[in-house]
């Protein structure tokens, strides 16, 4: 097991790397997923990936409510492939999942935690054969004597891009005490959905607002948002996105947690300017509905909220 005593987690670091990525340019990694490195001016580096995408084009989203079930790995599994499959059925472009989809926070979770191309992605690469789609989905991920909070992008090609989970949840005793079963991560992944760029985040990460505003700065018309938790619903959406004139994929689990607690989910989609545009509330579900991820940057462009922003003139120590 790893343990990380929380006095030394340096938490205004983590948020000194936000900056970081918020004055940012792209490059690729050995893998090709995209990640934030440092430049003087993220302008002249990051390309309008929105000009790629007519805005006319719609991307089809889907974003799944399902059962906790912690630790009940294959039956967790089973229904999100059923899920998936009805999504995709719709055309659904993307399908969305919440965080650890698989195992939830258990006990057994060393013991039950998946490499990055293990059974789960093997089977949603299988189901996603001749569609073209992508699934996000929550996964217990353990990499040698590493155990992260991950979210891996899958294709019918494999793995095209895996975000660390980078704000571990401290502010509790027991399994959900993170810093003592998980790797923080430390890097922002982009990710190409049919022209338009796409950031991802779990849960804690975005209730730092700089998270966000970093994927708009990297040039993201959609950021992607898995939860574990008693809800996420849209009103704790709507200023994100609408400051950042950000398009919100929100997914969150419902029914029991592993301490018997009811969690009612509020999974949703919002758009750019705060606007619910669908929600599942207290069961499981799926909501598939269509966005213009090309009329962000039009959007941004005028927006009050984002365009005065001076970034060299803030401050993080």
């Amino acid at each position: 097991m790893i343990t990380r005593d929380i006095e030394n987690c340096n938490f205004m670091e983590r948020r000194s790397f936000l900056k970081k990525a918020a004055l940012s340019g792209i490059a690729l990694n050995s893998s090709g997923i995209l990640l934030a490195h440092n430049a003087e001016d993220v302008n002249k580096n990051i390309p309008e990936m929105d000009n790629i995408n007519s805005e006319g084009e719609p991307v089809r989203v889907a974003v799944v409510q399902q059962d906790g079930n912690p630790g009940g790995v294959e039956a967790n599994l089973k229904k999100a492939l059923g899920f998936a499959e009805q999504a995709l059925q719709k055309n659904a472009d993307v399908i969305l999942f919440h965080e650890e989809l698989l195992i939830g926070y258990d006990k057994n979770l060393h013991n039950l935690a998946e490499p990055l191309n293990g059974p789960a992605t093997r089977a949603f690469q299988k189901l996603l054969k001749g569609t073209g789609a992508h699934i996000i989905y929550g996964l217990t991920e353990k990499d040698n004597n590493d155990y992260y909070i991950s979210a891996p992008v899958v294709s019918e090609k494999g793995v095209i891009a895996n975000y660390h989970k980078t704000h571990l949840w401290w502010h509790d005793e027991g399994l959900r005490h993170e810093p003592s079963y998980y790797t923080p991560g430390n890097e922002l992944v982009t990710f190409d959905l049919k022209g338009h760029r796409c950031g991802i985040m779990i849960c804690y990460d975005g209730d730092f607002p700089e998270m966000t505003r970093s994927y708009a700065n990297l040039g993201c018309s959609m950021v992607f948002w898995m939860n574990n938790r008693d809800s996420r619903g849209h009103k704790e959406v709507i200023e994100l996105a609408k400051r950042n004139s950000m398009i919100m994929l929100v997914s969150c689990c419902c029914g029991r947690n592993e301490k018997g607690e009811l969690c009612r989910g509020g999974s949703n989609i919002t758009g750019p300017k705060g606007e619910l545009i669908a929600e599942i509330w207290d069961k499981e579900g799926v909501i598939i509905e269509d966005v213009y991820p090309g009329k962000v940057s039009g959007l941004r462009n005028n927006n009050p909220g984002y365009k005065g922003l001076r970034p060299k003139l803030y401050y993080y120590r």
